[in-house]
């Protein structure tokens, strides 16, 4: 049971997760700031859980691994190589349909496994995310019972009750001296030409404009269908545009094969682009939050050295939200894509694939079928990652905001004036409707029809006993809809990270602003 738990992990648990910040003994203030080699912020480390509060298994870290290398720029580039090369091939032998399937079945089956990736980075990304902000809020609770005690000032540096010429007391005196930081003043990691150009591009794809575009171009494809064009039946023809087997017609295979490469490559180049931004946008945040934890443990060993405290910080639980049976079951689905199990079942779908093909002589079915089941599994998937996706950036929302009214709490009682973060400026018209079409598409109901679309194009399929006209009919629909829901997914985390990025800098300033006031004590 235990090599199987290793492998398949725990789909559709989710467990509190009990989670302490490391005591930083008291020590030389100016060294933890200078970032000493011991000081270390792998939190994940210490608690050996994922994302559902379940022990670690090799599989887990295995995906993870996956996950940073399919981030990389190598990743990236390699992608376009293939495409490029792809494309170049094309135009030297005229664009054969085999050409076009070759995409179309080589695309699907890396959107499946980029489905699992994807998936995996998003749950994983979100538990580091709430683990590092939970290590926040157990050092805040050591700082409020520190700094509330009226001992806590340094006899030595600081006499509370003694009055200073100016008729101020010392303490007055102290606050006086706190340089309030401005928020655009505060240093932040830079990120490099291809993290501006990637997230540049990424602005551009994960936009209304793009999905606007898109659509439009769906559109024309569909008026296009009734122009008349080759069937790509093989010859002898029964006429032009009649009999049985004409050499060309309207709405044909042929036509459903143009938009089902294009869209394959729509898929490509967006599921790559949307792993790599991730990635490159969550190892910025580490980075940023990096700076902060250090400034986190500079504060705390300066107020446990004046307070000569060795107490340890206090335990902090990671509750996993109240779960609907429909919200449960889609979770257990988005475990079945992000762990073992999903790895498993990739590669048991295309050996089976794999072996068919003789017994069915490599026929245009056999290469099709492949495309038909990643296409319907995709279409869920798409479905599944961005209802996970919304409800995990709610749950990050509500933990930045409590984060902030315990800041909020603690300088207050401490006298010093909390940074109110600048006014935002009004939505726009184009950003409402942006929100409004992710958050229809996130919700459980949007997961609940998608079932429903997959089930009513498998009946049609099977009416006409799975033709190449009855796969592609499988094809082609799903395939537009999920190309649609990575877009839309771009879109989504472009506003997760500029919102994560906008805590992230606020926290920095106050922590910048703690620091001076503990510097003086």
């Amino acid at each position: 049971m235990g090599f199987f738990r290793n492998w398949i992990g725990y789909p559709g648990q989710r467990h509190t997760v009990l989670h302490t910040a490391k005591t930083i003994d008291p020590l030389d203030f100016d060294a933890v700031g200078e970032k000493e080699p011991n000081i270390d912020i792998e939190i994940r480390r210490q608690d050996e859980v994922g994302f559902n509060g379940c022990k670690e298994t090799k599989m887990d870290r295995g995906l993870d691994f996956l996950v940073w290398v399919v981030g990389t720029q190598f990743t990236f580039w390699t992608m376009w190589v293939i495409l490029i090369a792809w494309a170049v091939i094309g135009i030297v032998f005229d664009a054969p349909n085999t050409w076009q399937v070759v995409m179309q079945d080589a695309q699907s089956i890396q959107t499946y496994i980029w489905d699992t990736l994807l998936m995996r980075q998003q749950l994983m990304q979100s538990f580091e995310q709430n683990l590092i902000w939970a290590e926040f809020s157990s050092r805040v609770a050591t700082y409020r019972r520190l700094l509330s005690s009226p001992e806590y000032v340094d006899s030595d540096k600081l006499e509370s009750a003694e009055k200073l010429e100016s008729g101020e007391t010392k303490e007055q005196k102290l606050l006086s001296n706190i340089d309030y930081v401005e928020s655009s003043t505060v240093d932040l990691p830079v990120e490099g030409w291809f993290d501006k150009m990637s997230s540049f591009f990424n602005q551009a794809i994960g936009s209304l404009p793009a999905v606007i575009i898109y659509w439009a171009g769906i559109f024309v494809w569909i008026g296009c269908g009734a122009l008349e064009s080759s069937t790509g039946n093989s010859p002898p023809f029964t006429g032009v545009t009649t009999g049985s087997n004409p050499e060309r017609g309207t709405f044909t295979n042929t036509w459903q094969m143009y938009i089902n490469t294009a869209t394959a490559v729509v898929l490509l180049i967006t599921s790559v682009f949307l792993q790599n931004v991730r990635e490159r946008h969550d190892q910025y945040v580490k980075k940023t939050l990096d700076e902060v934890m250090h400034l986190d443990y500079s504060i705390e060993a300066r107020i446990r050295t004046v307070k000569k405290d060795t107490e340890p910080n206090l335990e902090m639980a990671l509750v996993p939200e109240k779960r609907t049976i429909a919200v449960h079951a889609i979770d257990w689905y988005a475990d079945m894509i992000g762990t073992g199990i999903g790895v498993i079942i990739a590669i048991f779908v295309i050996v089976v694939w794999l072996l068919i093909g003789h017994p069915m002589g490599w026929n245009d079915n056999w290469w099709l079928i492949i495309g038909t089941y990643t296409g319907l599994i995709g279409f869920i998937d798409g479905f599944v990652l961005r209802n996970v996706y919304m409800r995990m950036v709610n749950q990050d929302e509500s933990t930045y905001a409590r984060c902030k009214e315990e800041d909020r709490v603690l300088f207050n009682e401490i006298g010093l004036v909390f940074p109110e973060e600048p006014e935002v400026p009004p939505a726009t018209l184009s950003y409402k409707i942006s929100v409004w079409v992710n958050d229809v598409c996130s919700t459980t109901w949007a997961v609940g029809v998608s079932l429903l679309i997959v089930l009513g194009l498998l009946i049609c399929a099977s009416a006409l006993r799975w033709s190449e006209m009855g796969q592609l009919l499988c094809n082609t629909p799903t395939m537009i809809i999920e190309g649609f829901f990575l877009i839309i997914l771009m879109q989504a985390h472009n506003w997760a990270d500029e919102d994560v990025r906008k805590e992230v800098h606020s926290l920095f300033v106050r922590r910048k602003i703690l620091y001076q006031y503990v510097d003086q004590l």
